[in-house]
């Protein structure tokens, strides 16, 4: 009996363990299912963002259209120098993003020529890029979707440097800029100061090869074009002329003392921290000084005259950094979403460019005329001017030259503004290099 009991208590409970195990777990299964989302398409995002660009939203604006058009973006920012490194390796891993930006000229072509960038040939064709700016590849097709002005080679001024030595402008010929030379070395040598009188920085290989290139451009500013199409070769004398007169810099101690083993972004560092009167680089870089030195800190304008004669017309004959292949995005071939991937980078095109010509006073891309929100200040209206004058402008050596011809060129210059290679020598060896490439 009292077996009875025990059984008939411990049944209910058991079932009611049960029921509520049951009840409990379905509870908790339902539960789970209702707070499931989901999950967003990725997609990867590599881009430059230094001193070149202009401003954040080449960072953030990537997540005002991941919110917009449902992706999960991951955005990836590096240095230009970076990038490019970063980008090589990648493509022999097989593992390139399924965006990532590049620089123009003859740079990107490894990758157009592996297969390894969409063509948007369709995409382009439906926003009212202005044609300088949309140039194909030798291929006859588009892989880069436009988002950034090109670059001009210019000459900057340090306006409270220039000021302290007594200096009223950039010098306009060659006899100027070596008087402004010597002026910096006596006016160190009576105040025990060390300010340069050019801001170089050589260990990157870069703003040599491009300061030789803008006094070949001044000597003649044809000779790119002459060389090109075989008219001369490297023996003719003006490039000769131009090694000549790096010489002279070297000679003469234009550069900061420790110019070769200065990198570019430490020599733009320098040049804001007033350490050297003036600096030849690109125009890229004009809205990092604004932002360092004010709009009023610093001069622009282009390097001096350097024929025999002051020739008044040279500053209508401009250089700039890619020529052929406009800076911009890409799309990776091989992405799974590489279509909404277009079209989200379209979006990103058009909106930065609002964003430069209105805020910024950069170079519009497009056909379209926007308000004016803000004055352009006026290294800005400036450069503009210049850009708009022009009577020519030649491309950079190096953006043009296949990159491993370019990159043995680079280390040429190297050698020149080292003091390694006398004037004479440096053409010698150049002319072995730019034959073949002729």
């Amino acid at each position: 009996m009292g077996m009875r009991k025990l059984h008939c208590k411990v049944m209910p409970a058991l079932l009611s363990a049960v029921f509520l195990v049951v009840f409990l777990g379905g509870c908790t299964q339902k539960k789970s299912v209702a707070q499931q989302e989901p999950a967003k398409a990725e997609l990867e995002v590599w881009t430059f963002f230094d001193k070149n660009v202009p401003g954040a939203y080449y960072v953030f604006l990537w997540d005002t259209l991941a919110e917009k058009y449902g992706y999960d973006i991951n955005v990836k920012s590096y240095s230009t120098e970076q990038l490019k490194d970063k980008l090589k390796v990648a493509l022999i891993c097989n593992e390139l993003p399924d965006i990532f930006l590049v620089w123009g000229g003859s740079y990107p072509g490894y990758l157009f020529d592996a297969g390894a960038c969409m063509p948007v040939d369709d995409y382009i064709s439906q926003a009212p890029f202005k044609e300088e700016y949309i140039q194909p590849y030798k291929d006859g097709v588009h892989y880069i979707i436009p988002c950034l002005s090109d670059g001009y080679e210019v000459l900057y001024g340090n306006q409270s440097l220039m000021t302290e030595l007594g200096i009223d402008q950039i010098p306009q010929t060659w006899e100027e800029l070596e008087m402004l030379v010597r002026q910096v070395a006596a006016y160190n040598a009576a105040h025990d100061t060390s300010y340069a009188a050019l801001e170089l920085g050589e260990r990157d290989n870069y703003l040599g090869e491009m300061l030789y290139g803008m006094i070949v451009n001044r000597i003649d500013p044809y000779a790119y074009e002459k060389w090109e199409n075989g008219t001369i070769d490297f023996m003719d004398p003006v490039f000769l002329e131009a090694a000549q007169k790096v010489e002279w810099l070297v000679q003469n101690h234009a550069f900061p003392e420790n110019y070769m083993e200065t990198g570019e972004a430490e020599a733009v560092r320098n040049f804001i921290n007033k350490k050297a009167v003036l600096f030849s680089h690109q125009s890229a870089i004009i809205y990092h000084l604004i932002h360092n030195m004010g709009e009023h800190g610093f001069l622009v304008g282009q390097f001096p005259s350097c024929t025999e004669t002051y020739n008044e017309t040279y500053g209508q004959y401009l250089m700039d950094m890619n020529h052929s292949l406009t800076p911009g995005i890409c799309i990776n071939e091989k992405s799974e979403y590489k279509e909404d991937a277009a079209e989200i980078c379209m979006e990103f095109s058009q909106q930065v460019n609002e964003i430069n010509v209105t805020e910024y006073g950069y170079q519009n891309l497009m056909d379209l005329t926007y308000p004016q929100t803000s004055d352009v200040v006026k290294p800005v209206s400036d450069l503009n001017e210049m850009i708009a004058s022009a009577k020519k402008i030649t491309p950079d050596w190096y953006s043009q030259l296949p990159q491993e011809t370019g990159d043995s060129w680079r280390n040429l210059t190297k050698k020149l503004f080292a003091g390694e290679l006398n004037a004479q020598k440096f053409i010698e060896e150049a002319q072995k290099y730019m034959q073949k490439q002729q």
